[in-house]
């Protein structure tokens, strides 16, 4: 039916700056083992998208995290984008 029950969140170990951020293998690496070690504790939940913040820029995705959804939605459709702003929200 689309509906997406978000139980759980988890940081990722990026470096980022004010207006950039830096989430490479080391980010994709971190959510691989992440999902295994909670299939070996017996958690069914799976990863349904990510989320970050753009404080002060307003809530929409840049043209990076149109390429970073594209490559996460083209291995896991669907795949939830978000993005918050928690000064102007």
């Amino acid at each position: 039916d689309g509906t997406f029950i978000v139980l759980d969140s988890f940081p990722l170990p990026v470096e980022g700056t004010e207006t950039r951020v830096n989430a490479g293998a080391s980010a994709n690496e971190f959510m691989i083992n992440y999902r295994e070690f909670s299939e070996q504790a017996g958690k069914r939940e799976n990863i349904v998208g990510w989320y970050h913040s753009h404080p002060g820029y307003a809530c929409w995705l840049s043209g990076i995290d149109v390429q970073t959804q594209t490559q996460h939605q083209t291995h896991n459709d669907p795949f939830l984008a978000i993005v918050v702003d928690p000064v102007r929200t």
